[in-house]
């Protein structure tokens, strides 16, 4: 099925970030708000951008603002009648995976990242894969689990880091479940220093 660009249903990459964030936010039970300036670092957005799509976003009735220690807050009008679609449309075409491309793209102590593609939909449902994620050697677990958190807003992510020594050992003896992990259908080879994936086809 061809993945749907929600920036083209509402008129702006920039605008279709902020409301899948606040939405998303709002569905997992967080309405408390974001102001522009960590919106925009969020988003990797300007601030001008920003600023504008929050504007108009306030003056259609979809956002509301508060004020403290002089900045605006900006959060979903609980009042807005269109909440339940909106979460629905979010919810069904959200994406994570450039998301964790990127957060793993410069970790370069990992041998091997693997993520199975039913993280996609994972704001939906668990899903029946073993793992989620499966990493060969070191990464810091406090920020990582940090970032499954934010980007899976608080839904639980099942991975597993193993080291290259103890990953090859297991390989030599027979191990399984590593096997099994490792010709999971649906995997994404995110990076593969050990070229793992060619060895399985070849």
């Amino acid at each position: 099925m061809k993945e749907l660009d929600i920036s083209k249903i509402f008129g702006s990459k920039c605008r279709a970030k902020i409301m899948e964030k606040l939405f998303l936010e709002y569905e997992s039970g967080n309405n408390s708000g974001f102001h522009m300036r960590l919106l925009a670092r969020d988003l990797d957005e300007q601030i001008n951008s920003i600023k504008r799509e929050l504007d108009s976003l306030e003056d259609l009735g979809i956002l509301k603002h508060k004020t403290e220690l002089k900045k605006k807050i900006f959060f979903i009008n609980p009042r807005f009648y269109l909440i339940d679609d909106f979460v629905n449309i979010f919810l069904k075409t959200y994406n994570p995976l450039p998301k964790i491309k990127e957060f793993f793209k410069n970790k370069w102590d990992l041998e091997l990242v693997i993520v199975n593609e039913s993280v996609k939909e994972k704001l939906i449902k668990p899903g029946k894969s073993m793992l989620d994620i499966f990493l060969i050697w070191e990464v810091d677990r406090e920020d990582l689990s940090n970032f499954l958190a934010k980007t899976f807003y608080g839904r639980k992510i099942k991975f597993s880091m193993i080291s290259t020594e103890d990953f090859f050992n297991r390989l030599e003896y027979g191990d399984k479940l590593v096997k099994d992990i490792l010709t999971e259908k649906g995997n994404i080879f995110v990076k593969d220093n050990l070229k793992i994936k060619e060895k399985l086809e070849g």
